[in-house]
């Protein structure tokens, strides 16, 4: 039951992260959200980490530095297709795709699943594709453009996602340490090379600092769920955070909800009880 609650938990962090994010990612150019939010996260680390228990070891150091290019790439494609198009679409369907990967990998690792938890799997699936519709309306449009940007952030995600399972139990935030090292560098060259360091808002200054520390939160609390439970398990439930990106953009932006999308969202609470009853 503890890693259920730690990865819904994780699940309504990265869903409101991406609303906030993406709501920044409209004000400033994405790069240089990356080049601000990823150090900004390497402070918070960095004050918090000799305050806590952990080990760096050879293998926390390689899985950080494969979880800090996958997430440099993933933050970057996700925040465009947010900042581009609706992020009733955008969202889910990066975690769509970010869902297949975590949990082939759990299972290629030897994790067994129950029938119950093979039913909550797959009503998880079912209910990122329904909360995935969108409606024609839509406040930004959807566009080829914004579909491959949502999937391929969605398969950067999933090795972020592996990657931090991967590390050692007793790394702590040293993992996270790692990773937010190589993405700060990543995303900062990648922003003065492009030219994209402008002078921020004060409004996108506040979303992107914000979104940063829910986000660190977020995968901290991931990375525990991947400790106390299965992979195949916790990625599932931490894919379902489109229902809070999608539920913030009807509230706030006025992103209309089809039937579909309602049926969705209720749908990811069935599966979310079926697998923290099958857990």
């Amino acid at each position: 039951m503890t890693a259920i609650l730690l990865a819904l938990g994780s699940s309504i962090g990265y869903g409101v992260t991406d609303f906030l994010g993406g709501l920044a990612a409209r004000r400033m150019p994405v790069l240089l959200l990356g080049a601000i939010t990823q150090p900004l996260g390497l402070i918070a680390l960095l004050l918090v980490v000799p305050f806590t228990d952990g080990v760096m070891s050879e293998q926390t150091l390689i899985w950080g530095v494969v979880a800090g290019v996958g997430g440099s790439a993933g933050y970057v494609l996700l925040f465009r297709s947010l900042a581009i198009g609706p992020m009733s679409v955008a969202s889910p369907l990066s975690a769509l795709v970010a869902v297949v990967l975590p949990v082939t990998a759990g299972l290629v690792f030897g994790e067994r699943l129950s029938p119950g938890a093979w039913a909550g799997i797959a009503l998880g699936v079912i209910a990122v594709i329904m909360v995935s519709q969108v409606h024609e309306d839509a406040p930004h449009p959807v566009s080829t453009h914004v579909l491959v940007l949502s999937g391929a952030a969605g398969v950067c995600i999933s090795v972020f996602l592996v990657a931090l399972e991967r590390s050692p139990d007793n790394s702590g935030l040293w993992v996270l340490v790692v990773e937010r090292t190589v993405a700060s560098v990543l995303l900062v060259v990648l922003a003065v090379g492009t030219r994209s360091l402008v002078r921020p808002t004060q409004t996108g200054l506040v979303l992107a600092g914000t979104s940063t520390l829910l986000d660190l939160v977020a995968t901290f609390m991931f990375v525990l769920a991947t400790r106390e439970g299965l992979l195949s398990v916790v990625a599932v439930i931490t894919a379902l955070y489109p229902a809070a990106t999608v539920l913030m953009a009807r509230g706030i932006l006025g992103e209309q909800l089809q039937t579909l999308q309602r049926l969705g969202l209720l749908l990811a609470a069935v599966s979310v009880s079926l697998l923290a009853v099958s857990g």
